[in-house]
């Protein structure tokens, strides 16, 4: 019997921390749906909708830790930092489009690509 409980706490265990790292990359890959939405939004208000779902996805990447990060705190605070960041460009460029800059607040997104490469390759 305590070897059945053990394996049922190691199953839980095993698909708990899979569907934890799947939650980071499910979030990121709406991210990067959002994100070609609004590339190609023609609207203010297209771009409006697409920036609140895209801020939404990544405030909720922002709190999980990846897997690749293997419980280490102190990478977490800088992969925290680092979600902070693409959220301050999104909210510039939400800033913008709100003014009716539309064209204006694309330009700005185009510095998540860098922010990409530069982060994908530190935290994936």
């Amino acid at each position: 019997m305590k070897k059945f409980k053990w394996l049922v706490v190691a199953t839980f265990l095993t698909f708990s921390s899979m569907a934890f790292s799947k939650g980071v990359m499910m979030e990121m890959f709406q991210m990067k749906k959002q994100l070609n939405i609004l590339q190609d939004a023609e609207t203010t208000e297209q771009f409006q909708t697409s920036v609140a779902a895209f801020l939404l996805q990544a405030e909720k990447a922002k709190e999980t830790m990846p897997a690749s990060l293997d419980g280490d705190q102190e990478r977490f605070v800088g992969y925290q930092a680092a979600m902070q960041q693409v959220i301050d460009v999104a909210k510039q460029a939400e800033q913008q489009a709100q003014a009716g800059n539309l064209e204006q607040a694309k330009q700005t997104l185009e510095a998540l690509d860098d922010m990409k490469q530069k982060y994908h390759s530190e935290y994936k």
